[in-house]
């Protein structure tokens, strides 16, 4: 049975720490090694590491003597990993119940999967209340990374749902375009690196893991216009060093982007009313980036020049009427839950 490194970078998260190792902890999985590498937090988070020795039998902490920034702590928390698999997971995330189980079972019955990518369940603020269950493809396999970009770029970039193959990821993660890259998605190039041209990369479509919903650290520092363009930049700069030569998987991954994180950032921006004075730049922005995608025009602009009371009622309609939507997807499982065991 294959091994798994849960490798967790973490910087003052103490509180929200405890819920993830603890739902480690619960899942009693003798061949997962939990690797937390501290990249120099004030709170007290080496106090909060140190009551979990006794509780994970394959635990490491390391603390780093200065902060390293996240692309530089996830290279140090993974180059300390020694299982099969590397399993970068949030410091606010969480596994759910039998999540370890469901990602075991499927390493087992592809055993020569390079990545591995499961689904995943959003929840509240509070981890409490679920808010959306995001759509994911049947189980499959798919081969080279060129396919998954293709298929589930979007999901990519939420590093917890991830898991990579510990050697390659070892042999991408020394390339010196990973060593360099600083634009928060290194990950994402390693796992595509790692997999490259024939690789198998697996699709796991129940929920392993819980999404902490509202904790964006970075867009409350750098604001929703930039948060986009982060995540614009990012794949696209990845995307490039990947498919140089595949324009059409270039093509598709920029308009899965599109789709989900490009239209989610407006809508959400928008609903909570962050738009004041960055309408016109976010508009000139995406024309230049987007003209070529007929729902720039048709769905992306519309909603950033809407009013916020009308992007808000839309949102509510999509979430509480079409089936399809996260949040009725959401409430499925809800009930499903809710419903005693045979």
């Amino acid at each position: 049975m294959p091994t798994i490194s849960i490798c967790i970078p973490t910087f003052n998260r103490a509180a929200l720490l405890i819920e993830l190792l603890d739902s480690i902890v619960a899942q009693n999985m003798n061949q997962v090694e939990v690797v937390v590498s501290d990249d120099a937090s004030t709170d007290d988070t080496a106090q909060v590491l140190a009551r979990y020795g006794s509780r994970l039998p394959r635990f490491r902490y390391m603390r780093q003597p200065c902060n390293l920034g996240v692309d530089r702590n996830v290279a140090a928390v993974t180059a300390a990993a020694t299982g099969d698999y590397v399993w970068l997971v949030g410091d606010d995330d969480r596994i759910e119940p039998g999540g370890i189980r469901r990602v075991m079972e499927a390493l087992e019955r592809w055993p020569d999967t390079v990545a591995l990518t499961v689904g995943v369940i959003d929840y509240d603020r509070l981890m409490q209340g679920i808010t959306g269950i995001r759509p994911m493809p049947e189980t499959q396999t798919f081969s080279g990374a060129g396919a998954a970009f293709s298929r589930i770029a979007e999901l990519l970039g939420y590093i917890s749902a991830t898991l990579v193959k510990r050697d390659a990821w070892q042999v991408a993660a020394a390339d010196p375009r990973a060593r360099a890259m600083d634009n928060l998605y290194s990950p994402v190039f390693i796992a595509g690196l790692a997999v490259g041209a024939r690789g198998t990369w697996g699709v796991v479509r129940e929920p392993c893991v819980g999404f902490r919903s509202g904790n964006d650290q970075l867009k409350r520092r750098v604001g929703w216009l930039e948060r986009l363009r982060i995540d614009v930049r990012g794949y696209d700069e990845i995307a490039a060093m990947l498919f140089p030569h595949d324009p059409k998987v270039r093509r598709a991954a920029a308009r899965r982007i599109f789709d989900t994180h490009v239209i989610a950032r407006i809508v959400n921006a928008k609903a909570c009313g962050e738009t004041r004075g960055d309408t016109l730049q976010a508009a000139a922005y995406l024309i230049r980036r987007y003209a070529a995608q007929p729902r720039l025009w048709t769905l992306a602009l519309p909603l950033l020049l809407a009013p916020g009371r009308t992007v808000r009622a839309l949102r509510h309609a999509y979430q509480r009427v079409l089936p399809c939507s996260g949040a009725r997807r959401a409430h499925r499982l809800t009930l499903q839950r809710a419903q005693p065991a045979a």
